[in-house]
């Protein structure tokens, strides 16, 4: 009998330990989640509802220094146990270092992490590249460094994805480069408003006189033995016709059209695609592979209905 009410005040003794330690706030099942996620720089550190976590230059040690107003804008990620390594996160690089006011904020690779009270929506990054309070703000990649947005901004505005284009034998490609901001202007210095005669002799695939450094690659492309069309990695950027460039809020952008007059000349109607960046100077007349993007690349698929 004794040794019977010996077990089951030790059975007891157990359940009321484990639900202690289920409780005690330095269990990792209390501990806030760190995972990676996409976002609009590509996949990077990301809280339990997927909004993006930032690391801050002026941080120069483990301890944070965001505090009062920063912290309104900057909310630290704080947990209340051993933060969790979610799918993609090296458990090795997360930790916490303590605040001030006595909170626990996570940290990985030895920098605080905090969200953006600006990031409305999980993956928006809109606060990458913004210096208040001291320090430039970047996303996490999972291996524990800063994320930064390339200083151009490429995109595709015709045609767009899984169109079909060509129909009655003409379409046309429009692209944009526009600068992440002011300070990115200066790689957009060489472009010029200039219309491409398609009987001059700047009209041809290469380089662009009026946009230097665009880079426009079809999939489609041909190789013609003595032209300059060398296949898909030949750049189609030199038989843009059009090319304009505006300023909006001090931002440089331009804008690239290319008419197609003869969408046969890429062969029976076909999957393509299209892949847009820019290079610093003058881009290559074709690809090899070593170019240096200053921009996101931008690829998209499209049907040609030659």
């Amino acid at each position: 009998m004794r040794f019977t009410r010996t077990l089951i005040t030790a059975a007891l003794l157990c359940a009321v330990t484990a639900a202690l330690a289920a409780a005690s706030p330095g269990s990792s099942s209390s501990g806030a989640v760190v995972k990676v996620g996409s976002t609009g720089l590509g996949r990077a550190l990301v809280n339990a509802q997927g909004k993006t976590l930032y690391m801050w230059a002026h941080d120069r040690g483990r301890a944070s220094t965001c505090y009062g107003d920063c912290a309104k804008y900057w909310p630290a990620v704080l947990t209340t146990g051993r933060p969790i390594a979610a799918a993609g996160v090296n458990a090795a690089l997360l930790g916490t270092t303590k605040r001030s006011d006595g909170g626990l904020q996570v940290s990985y690779n030895g920098h605080p992490l905090y969200t953006f009270a600006g990031d409305a929506s999980p993956g928006q990054t809109t606060g990458e590249g913004l210096t208040g309070f001291g320090g430039r703000w970047d996303p996490v990649s999972a291996n524990g460094y800063p994320i930064q947005a390339p200083p151009l901004v490429a995109s595709i505005i015709s045609p767009a994805a899984g169109a079909n284009a060509g129909i009655g034998g003409l379409f046309s490609v429009n692209v944009k480069l526009a600068a992440l901001n002011s300070n990115s202007n200066g790689l957009l210095s060489g472009y010029t408003p200039a219309f491409n005669d398609p009987n001059a002799p700047t009209f041809h695939p290469g380089p662009n006189a009026a946009a230097p450094g665009l880079v426009v690659l079809l999939s489609t492309t041909p190789t013609v033995a003595g032209t300059p069309l060398q296949g898909p990695n030949t750049n189609l950027a030199g038989v843009f016709q059009i090319n304009d460039v505006t300023s909006s809020n001090g931002i440089t952008n331009t804008i690239n059209s290319w008419i197609v007059t003869k969408a046969g000349f890429f062969g029976k109607a076909q999957q393509a695609t299209l892949t847009v960046y820019a290079v610093k100077g003058t881009a290559p007349a074709v690809v090899d592979g070593s170019e240096k993007p200053v921009s996101n690349v931008v690829r998209e698929k499209f049907t040609i209905a030659a």
